[in-house]
């Protein structure tokens, strides 16, 4: 406990130093090369959100909480804006499909009436469908993808309403300085966001006195984890980090507690799942350390159980909800009347207000800075959590 408390002490000034130190040059947006165009609503038609969101795969649970949630955040706000009809248009983006997700964000920006898009739900879609936003002067908001330089190109309509991938590792390597894990044996997925992850983990966690003594690879799609085991049993360190998804994630967790490792498994907003990572109940994950965003609180899962039927389940679904509030807060104050029940939106406008606009959210203050990140820093700053899985739940240590 006294360690513990002296990780929740200093987190915030040690972390505040490491991210700081991601973004030390600022990256101004660019201009649009020509004039932006106007999104006209013609009297009585819907303003139209877009959800890319993997609605199909591996990462279907996630996909459809963000989705699901997004849908609840226009509930909400009553369904309308400006006496217009809000409507959400979910997109499969396939999380990691770079192609699929380039696709959606074509075919999303041919949508009649679109205001702005959710997503793309993961680094890899984000990074093939950014472009495709940004030639359309589309505002896309990211609930979930964490990569750091999705936002570094000086791009005008990216923002997210989660952290860098740097910022969440070195969270990971200050509780475990903490705890007291002076090595490590480093497992990643293969995703470009499990090696983000995986690469400033090795970065923070060595500025902290920490050893990786070995770096693994469990590929996606597989179920053979034997090598990660071999490499486990032999260096038998403290910690074990895993940087990447489910079902990943919670197969490599079973398979060293069933071969007998008994040290800290730590993993990311990534595995951070109810449906994915604690059902069903299993005694392997007792114990297990888990970075990521807050939990609903009761308020919100009875209003989504009271509309969907079911709990959500995965991590984000408050980002999603923040990333549709603030930009109905942008569109709010930027939508100008077009006459006869008209409403014209501006795409730079919109773009502006939410560089511009402090709102505050289910996950707290969100202010984005002129990449399009959100603002802070310290954790709770930016909506983050670390957790420890107690009786079959995630319980927060702070």
């Amino acid at each position: 406990m006294v360690r513990i408390a002296r990780w929740l002490f200093a987190i915030a000034a040690i972390i505040a130093t490491a991210c700081g130190s991601s973004a030390s040059a600022p990256v101004q947006p660019t201009s649009p090369a020509t004039p932006s165009p106007n999104i006209t609503i013609a009297r009585g038609a819907p303003i139209v959100i877009g959800v890319s969101a993997a609605l199909s795969g591996d990462q279907v649970n996630l996909g459809q909480d963000i989705a699901d949630a997004a849908e609840l955040a226009v509930a909400d706000h009553f369904g309308t804006l400006r006496g217009h009809p809000l409507k959400i248009e979910r997109r499969d983006d396939g999380c990691t499909d770079a192609e699929k997700a380039a696709a959606v964000a074509h075919a999303l920006a041919k949508e009649a009436g679109l205001a702005g898009v959710i997503g793309p739900m993961c680094t890899t879609g984000a990074q093939a469908a950014d472009s495709v936003y940004e030639q359309e002067e589309i505002v896309h908001i990211s609930p979930a993808a964490t990569r750091g330089d999705l936002s570094d190109q000086g791009e005008q309509y990216f923002f997210r309403t989660s952290w860098r991938d740097e910022f969440q590792a070195s969270v990971q390597a200050t509780y475990a300085a903490a705890v007291g894990a002076t090595s490590a044996v480093l497992v990643e997925d293969g995703d470009p966001y499990a090696k983000a992850l995986a690469d400033a983990f090795t970065t923070a966690f060595g500025a902290r006195g920490g050893r990786i003594v070995s770096r693994e690879r469990v590929e996606r799609g597989t179920t053979d984890v034997s090598l990660v085991e071999r490499q486990v049993k032999s260096a038998n360190p403290p910690l074990v980090v895993f940087e990447g998804l489910n079902p990943e994630g919670i197969l490599t967790l079973k398979a060293l507690r069933a071969a007998g490792y008994a040290g800290i498994f730590m993993a990311p907003d990534g595995v951070l799942s109810v449906r994915d990572f604690l059902m069903p109940p299993n005694p392997a994950t007792e114990g297990a350390i888990l970075t990521g965003g807050a939990t609903p609180d009761a308020s919100f899962v009875a209003r989504f159980r009271d509309r969907f039927k079911r709990d959500p389940g995965t991590p984000f679904v408050l980002q999603s909800h923040d990333a549709v509030s603030a930009l109905l807060a942008a569109l709010d104050a930027t939508a100008t009347d077009g006459g006869d029940g008209a409403l014209i939106i501006d795409r730079a406008r919109l773009a502006q207000q939410l560089h511009s606009q402090k709102f505050t959210g289910l996950t707290g203050a969100i202010a984005f800075d002129d990449r399009g990140d959100r603002k802070g820093d310290t954790p709770a700053e930016l909506g983050l959590t670390i957790y420890r899985v107690t009786n079959g739940r995630f319980e927060p240590l702070s």
